[in-house]
């Protein structure tokens, strides 16, 4: 089961990253190395506002240290969605829409999981970085 659970997250026509509370990435699925072209073996394991995403938002506002909705999520344990742009492997920024979730043992926060697509580009033009 776990192997077939494996193969459907890899195989979906999105990204997937699970974190702890500390932001450690402790999953990262296919989907998310298709988009990305950052591998598994280089993602997990690593904070995720150590700079390979670094995401912006639409004015243009680095999120990963002050304003990620994964932190946020983490915190409060409320699900959020926003259209954000992440920088991939060659540098370029992608307009992706993220989707948030907790994840709970009982009462206990264990971490976040974050949902992420493409976006049509010219709908949603690169802002300038602040």
């Amino acid at each position: 089961m776990t192997e077939l659970l494996q193969k459907m997250v890899d195989e979906a026509p999105f990204g997937m990253y699970v974190l702890d509370t500390e932001r450690k990435i402790l999953f990262w699925s296919g989907g998310a190395e298709r988009i990305t072209g950052y591998s598994r073996e280089e993602m997990v394991g690593r904070h995720c506002y150590e700079g390979e995403l670094d995401h912006i938002d639409q004015e243009g506002t680095h999120l990963c240290h002050d304003f990620c909705p994964m932190l946020a999520t983490i915190y409060d344990g409320q699900s959020r969605q926003q259209p954000v742009f992440l920088k991939d492997r060659t540098g370029r920024r992608i307009p992706v829409m993220v989707h948030t979730e907790p994840l709970f043992k009982g009462d206990e926060t264990l971490g976040a999981i974050e949902y992420f697509w493409v976006l049509p580009e010219g709908e949603y033009p690169v802002p300038e970085e602040r």
